[in-house]
């Protein structure tokens, strides 16, 4: 064997023992709407369906957050690619364009949560994660953060 080869083959021999090592490659799954439910009981909250139609099934949680519950509404997109974790903070003040600045500015500070309002007038403040590989300790972090943001911000949006 030349030196080119040996090089190769010692390359290849190193990468094959450090995936043993660490494991195996990162889990690039989806998960269903079903098994978004499962990962919030098993994180132990209490799990409120709102939406059982199939294909369309929603998720709510309380969590406390600063001196109130921040009610989190889970759902998978149409297309399952995915994950919305959003937050109803009541009727949008449109008329309140001082207020309305204030909230947009505020997403360059919160992201990836943003400040959204709905074709119903709601106030709302949401997350989406990519549906890959998302572990509980994934879903757990975004969840904290998304409750964080809320909280931190309700001098803005009450």
């Amino acid at each position: 064997m030349n030196r080119c080869n040996v090089a190769t083959f010692l390359m290849a021999v190193f990468f094959s023992c450090l995936l043993s090592i660490t494991g195996k490659a990162q889990n690039c799954e989806v998960i269903t709407r079903a098994q978004l439910k499962e990962r919030l009981e098993q994180m132990g909250f209490e799990v409120k369906t709102i939406n059982d139609k199939p294909g369309e099934e929603k998720y709510a949680v309380n969590h406390p957050g600063s001196g109130f519950n921040v009610p989190v509404g889970y759902e998978l997109s149409p297309s399952t690619n995915f994950i919305w974790l959003t937050v109803n903070l009541g009727i949008a003040d449109t008329t309140n364009t001082t207020k309305s600045m204030r909230l947009m500015k505020e997403n360059a500070n919160i992201q990836p949560s943003f400040f959204y309002i709905t074709a119903k007038a709601n106030l709302m403040m949401a997350v989406g994660l990519e549906n890959r590989g998302v572990t509980t300790a994934i879903l757990r972090r975004h969840i904290d953060k998304l409750v964080a943001d809320v909280s931190k911000t309700a001098p803005i949006w009450q």
